[in-house]
């Protein structure tokens, strides 16, 4: 212990310079460059000539064995720096300790390393967070440090262990951690310092970055008076004013709202109660603009303002203006609109208009709304109205017309034509439908119909006033032969051997009278009001047997060609029968008119095939003479009721208009195909399937 005095006179020295290069290391936080590893890399090498400035003044006690102040330096570069820093200042100092040499070498580069151990374990430790009683943290780390410098003296030769921990110990263990404490405090102090300049720095370049732009409009402003204070490049090109002009003025002469206002907002702003404003601005030109503000307080030079964020959303409000103006005139449409409306979501009245309210006999709409829509949909057609409804709701697709038959208040059936489409409502999905009542319409339809039957019926006595003759002629033929036959029976007293014959003759005249019969009680009875599927070939030689023996009387030579595998089409097949009858009689008409007695071109032919449209089989019947044809004038008006080319006594002029409506009835069409003096053809085109119900009395059944 006889050197301590020089000893701790030593420590001190170091110990002290320690600081001052501490100091010194100031400097490097000076350094400007954007590349943080770059810094890292230089401060390190500071720190790194520091403890090699520190391992140049240090006290020898013997053979190599050297004390110095780095343990100190490295503990606290490890718990100030962390472990780049620290790996960097180990290695270095770790290295001029080799290069020393001596008995202490494995010592020295232990206390090194243990020194960093330590440091980086103690910075862990605290990590995150500052800890309550700092300077005292920095003494036991110090301590810490320290004595784990003493275990190194272990790795000494065996014979200096002893005295060179007399020697040391009470120096290092009183003298060492008080310079810990304060090296580490301005170690510590100095990054703090540096390290809140630079975020200070980096906050300025961010808010000059934000605040220096030109999309975005920002100003800064006076709370007492309303005073501009600052204002960026966005504000200078949104209010045509540099910004010299712009701080010169008050937000009071941009700002349309009067003064006092103007400073009330601006209170609310400054405590807070509201951050967000509509207000109307004026541009240099006089031209005002509707803008949304964010204000919020910034202390500048130690002084509050208030900091305005500024959107210009003049085309925002106009679109709004012109969507509300646009919903107005659509609910007035909608609700003033004859045509009843309803939205229906979750398969309940969700709105309804006040034409709807009449169909259903409804006081007001909340009867309506809230309740179900299938109170109101007749139970027939539950069915049909679900699936409806799915492919509304769910498949988003809208559904054709409908008439349905809907359930008034009271319960009494109303008939109603009904379209719908996919609707979103206040954020549910469902559908829009328009609601027509059509029970007069529908009642009016019933009238005609039964009209139309009395027409049709009417052109039907007609034709058979036309078939008369021949069908008298038909019959007189067969009641001949059975007269003839029954003479001769009585002639012969009934002992003859040809009786069984003659009777045979006579059942078979019966038959053919009879046939005869039933075709013109089918043609001329009333026609059923269901549509059926019936044979086209069948209908056509029906036909011909009626008309067959007039044609034969007027010589004129019919020809039939049906093609095989016609199919079956559903339709009224007296209502056909009448349409080829009003053709046949027409062509016979035509052939007389241009060949009043026998000629060998006095021809009609009736054809019949089959053909494909879009995917749909259709059959087309037509009916060709060689008569004088029809001019293009007569073509237009020859489907016209009443118009007739014979004379009045002839005909009524109802056949080939009634025929024309029982076509389109049936979803066919009706041709005219003619040449002056050459020729007319009738073709009459006919669906396999008309879309018709068979079971129905006259609605259309869904495809």
């Amino acid at each position: 212990m006889e050197n301590l005095p020089e000893i701790v006179k030593a420590m001190l020295y170091n110990a002290s310079l320690l600081i001052v290069l501490a100091v010194v290391h100031e400097f490097s936080y000076n350094i400007r460059t954007e590349r943080r590893n770059l810094k890292i890399i230089i401060s390190s090498i500071f720190i790194s000539l520091i403890g090699i400035a520190v391992m140049l003044t240090t006290f020898k006690i013997e053979g190599g064995i050297v004390f110095d102040t780095r343990s100190i330096l490295i503990g606290a570069t490890a718990l100030a720096f962390g472990f780049w820093p620290s790996v960097i200042l180990v290695a270095v100092t770790g290295a001029f300790r080799l290069i020393m040499g001596g008995g202490g070498t494995l010592t020295g580069i232990s206390v090194i390393v243990s020194s960093a151990v330590i440091g980086l374990l103690w910075r862990n430790s605290i990590k995150g967070k500052k800890p309550r009683y700092l300077y005292l943290n920095f003494y036991l780390f110090g301590i810490a440090i320290h004595l784990a410098m003493l275990a190194c003296m272990l790795f000494l030769p065996k014979g200096s262990i002893v005295p060179v921990i007399k020697q040391i110990g009470l120096p290092v263990m009183t003298i060492y951690p008080v310079f810990t404490v304060i090296l580490c405090s301005i170690l510590f102090h100095q990054k703090e310092f540096y390290d809140n300049r630079e975020r200070i720095a980096e906050s300025e370049e961010r808010y000059s970055a934000m605040f220096n732009n030109d999309h975005t409009v920002m100003m800064i402003l006076e709370p007492e008076d309303g005073t501009i204070v600052d204002v960026n490049p966005a504000a200078e090109k949104f209010y045509g004013r540099s910004k010299d002009e712009l701080v010169r003025m008050n937000i009071s002469e941009i700002n349309t709202l009067p003064r006092d206002e103007i400073m009330a907002r601006m209170a609310e702003a400054v405590t807070k109660k509201t951050n967000y404003f509509l207000f109307k601005h004026r541009n240099a030109s006089g031209q005002e603009a509707d803008v949304e503000v964010y204000s919020s307080t910034l202390l500048t030079n130690g002084k509050k303002r208030i900091f305005s964020i500024i959107h210009d959303i003049s085309r925002r409000v106009k679109a709004l203006e012109e969507l509300s103006a646009s919903e107005k005139r659509f609910r007035y449409i909608v609700e003033e609109a004859p045509v009843g409306i309803f939205i229906q979501t979750d398969n309940k009245f969700a709105y309804v208009n006040k034409a709807l309210l009449e169909v259903y006999g409804a006081g007001t709409q909340e009867t309506l709304i809230g309740t179900p829509v299938f109170d109101r949909f007749h139970i027939d057609y539950h069915d049909v109205i679900k699936d409806r409804i799915r492919k509304l709701n769910i498949d988003k697709k809208a559904v054709p017309h409908l008439e349905e038959i809907h359930l008034k208040m009271d319960g009494s059936p109303v008939y109603v034509d009904v379209a719908a489409v996919p609707f979103t409502y206040l954020g549910q999905d469902g559908a829009m439908a328009f609601v027509q009542d059509i029970t007069e319409k529908k009642e009016l339809e019933a009238k005609n119909r039964e009209i139309q039957g009395h027409l049709y019926q009417q052109q039907k006595l007609e034709a058979i006033g036309t078939l008369a003759s021949g069908v008298a002629h038909e019959i007189n033929n067969p009641l001949n032969g059975i007269m003839n036959y029954s003479q001769i029976i009585i002639d012969d007293d009934g002992k003859g051997d040809n009786v069984a014959a003659y009777a045979k003759e006579i059942l078979g005249e019966t038959e053919r009278i009879s046939g005869i019969v039933r075709s013109l009680l089918q043609f001329s009875r009333q026609d059923k009001q269901s549509h059926s599927y019936a044979s086209v070939e069948n209908i056509i030689m029906q036909t011909v047997s009626l008309i067959n023996t007039i044609i034969k009387k007027d010589q004129i030579t019919l020809g039939i060609e049906i093609e095989e595998g016609i199919p079956k089409i559903k339709c009224r097949s007296q209502q056909i029968q009448q349409v080829l009858m009003n053709l046949l009689t027409n062509a016979r008409d035509a052939l007389n008119e241009k060949y009043p007695g026998y000629d060998a071109d006095k021809i009609m032919n009736i054809a019949c095939s089959k053909f494909e449209r879009d995917g749909r089989r259709w059959v087309g019947i037509s009916v060709t003479d060689n008569g004088n044809g029809i001019t293009n004038k007569m073509k237009n008006k020859i489907f016209e009721p009443f118009y007739s080319t014979k004379p009045k006594e002839s005909g009524t002029g109802l056949g080939l208009s009634i025929s024309h409506g029982i076509v389109k009835e049936h979803h066919g069409n009706i041709l005219i195909e003619s040449k002056p003096g050459k020729y007319t053809r009738f073709t009459v085109e006919l669906p396999v399937d008309n879309g018709w119900d068979l079971s129905s009395q006259g609605g259309l059944a869904e495809d």
